[in-house]
């Protein structure tokens, strides 16, 4: 089956509006962080940080997993803005 991309309705969530409805599942542990989901969101779909595993790269991951996880997320917020 083939869609035309311009037969697609907008989706509207909230007082925002995506082009393209189209939204990135999230993959989580290291793969869907800011990278991807700017790409997705750039090209006018949803894309999705994902928070499982986010901060195992932390280097206190180990013995401070909440703390780890939580400053990790803030930080690929900012790199997707």
């Amino acid at each position: 089956m083939i869609i035309n991309i311009d037969s697609l309705k907008e989706l509207k969530i909230g007082n925002l509006t995506v082009r393209l409805p189209i939204i990135q599942g999230g993959m989580g542990v290291g793969i869907s962080l800011s990278g991807l989901a700017s790409a997705v969101a750039n090209e006018g779909g949803v894309g999705v940080i994902a928070t499982a595993g986010i901060g195992m790269l932390e280097p206190d991951f180990a013995k401070n997993w909440v703390e780890a996880n939580c400053r990790s997320l803030k930080k690929e917020i900012r790199k997707a803005r």
